[in-house]
């Protein structure tokens, strides 16, 4: 199962996120590849992101979290990974 979870601080947020769905055979893992993505999007296209990949667990560290366009993109994380939890409940988590 995926883990997440989201530390909110008035200027910085913070995303951990382990584990591997197990939905179906890792290479065609449909859960593990739409986290996967989404994941990296956001990282990829935030701006003072500092990451931390360690033991299977990676920690995304967004800086300046009240910037507009990070601000969005950490909201239609949220937003996402709700959907996600919503369809693949088994397989995708918030902790």
């Amino acid at each position: 199962m995926i883990r997440v979870k989201i530390i909110k601080k008035p200027s910085q947020t913070t995303i951990i996120a382990s584990g591997h769905a197990q939905y179906s055979a890792k290479g065609s893992d449909i859960v593990c590849a739409a986290f996967s993505t989404l994941l990296t999007h956001t990282v990829n296209n935030c701006t003072n992101v500092s990451t931390i990949d360690k033991n299977g667990t990676l920690t995304a560290i967004f800086a300046n979290s009240k910037r507009i366009e990070n601000e969005t993109l950490l909201n239609a994380f949220e937003n996402t990974v709700d959907q996600l939890i919503s369809q693949y409940g088994k397989y995708i988590a918030w902790s």
